[in-house]
C-alpha cells in the first residue's frame, strides 16, 4: 500500500493572470459569507463573558450588516493584494483558477489530495488536543474565566476561520513575505528555504494574533501566551505547507477540519 502524499499541484501562471478578477470575486464572496458565519460564535462569546451587555445594543441584523460591510471592504483589499503577490510567489489559489478556466470538477479536485488534506486536518487536531492534555498535566494553565461556546457556534467559527484566516494569512501575508524576500535577495524563483522562511514567520504572526482572543477565557500568564503561540505556530506552519503544496482551498479544508476536531469534538476549554 502506497502511503506517500500526492504530488504538489503545478501552478499555471498564465491562467492565474487571465482569471485573476474572477478568482478575486470568488474569494471575496467566500470571505464575506465566512465573516458573517462567525456571528453565532462571536455573540455566544459575548453572552458567556463580561461583554454580554454589548448584545443589548446590537441585533443579529445589525451584526450581519456590520460584518458584511467590514469584510467586503477589508476582503477586497486583502484578496487583491494576495492574488497579486501570490502569483509572484508561485502560490495562490490554483484549484479555483483551474476550475474557472473550464476544467471539470473531477480533474480540478483530485480525490487523493482532498482525502489527504482531510486526514492531515484530523491528525493535526488530535495532535494539538494531545499536547494540551500533556500540558494540562505538567503545566496547567489555570481555571478558565468563562465557559467556551457550545459545539454549534464553534462549528460556525471553524468554518469562518478556515476561510477568512487562510485568505488573510496564507494568500496574503505568507505570499507577501515570500515575495518581499525574493525581491530583497534578487531572485526570480522562490526556493524551498524562502517559502519555509515565509511560512514560519507567518505562523508566528498567526500565533500572536490569537493571544488577545484567549483573554476571554484566561488571564494572560506566560504559560497561556506560550501555549497559544506554540499551538498556533504548529497549526499555522502546517496550513502554510499545505497552501504551498496544494493551494489555498486545501489549506482551508485542513484548517476547518483541524478546528472541528479541536473546538467542536475536543472542546478542550469546556
Amino acid at each position: 500500500m502506497n502511503l506517500s502524499l500526492p504530488k504538489p499541484i503545478i501552478r499555471n501562471q498564465k491562467n492565474q493572470t487571465e482569471f485573476r478578477w474572477k478568482t478575486f470575486w470568488c474569494l471575496l464572496t467566500m470571505f464575506v459569507i465566512a465573516a458573517i458565519a462567525n456571528i453565532p460564535h462571536s455573540r455566544a462569546v459575548k453572552e458567556l463573558t463580561s461583554k454580554a451587555s454589548e448584545l443589548e445594543n446590537s441585533s443579529i441584523l445589525q451584526s450581519i450588516i456590520s460584518n458584511g460591510v467590514t469584510s467586503l471592504i477589508i476582503g477586497s483589499i486583502l484578496i487583491w493584494i494576495g492574488l497579486w503577490v501570490s502569483a509572484k510567489a508561485n502560490l495562490g489559489a490554483p484549484l479555483i483558477v483551474e476550475k474557472l478556466s473550464g476544467k471539470p470538477f473531477s480533474e480540478v479536485f483530485n480525490k487523493k489530495i482532498v482525502f489527504a488534506s482531510i486526514f492531515i486536518g484530523i491528525i493535526l487536531g488530535v495532535f494539538i488536543l494531545g499536547l494540551l492534555k500533556i500540558q494540562e498535566f505538567i503545566l496547567p494553565i489555570g481555571t478558565a474565566k468563562a465557559k467556551h461556546p457550545s459545539a454549534i457556534p464553534n462549528l460556525f467559527a471553524s468554518f469562518s476561520a478556515g476561510i477568512t484566516e487562510e485568505i488573510i494569512f496564507r494568500l496574503g501575508i505568507m505570499s507577501l513575505i515570500v515575495t518581499v524576500i525574493k525581491y530583497i535577495i534578487k531572485t526570480k524563483k522562490a526556493s524551498n528555504r524562502i517559502v519555509w522562511t515565509g511560512n514560519i514567520i507567518t505562523a508566528l504572526l498567526f500565533g500572536l494574533i490569537h493571544i488577545p482572543m484567549s483573554s476571554n477565557y484566561f488571564d494572560q500568564s506566560p504559560i497561556v501566551i506560550g501555549t497559544i503561540i506554540l499551538g498556533n505556530v504548529i497549526t499555522g506552519t502546517t496550513f502554510g505547507w499545505i497552501f504551498w503544496r496544494y493551494g489555498l482551498i486545501m489549506a482551508m479544508i485542513v484548517h476547518f477540519i483541524s478546528d472541528v476536531v479541536l473546538h467542536v469534538i475536543g472542546s478542550p476549554f469546556g
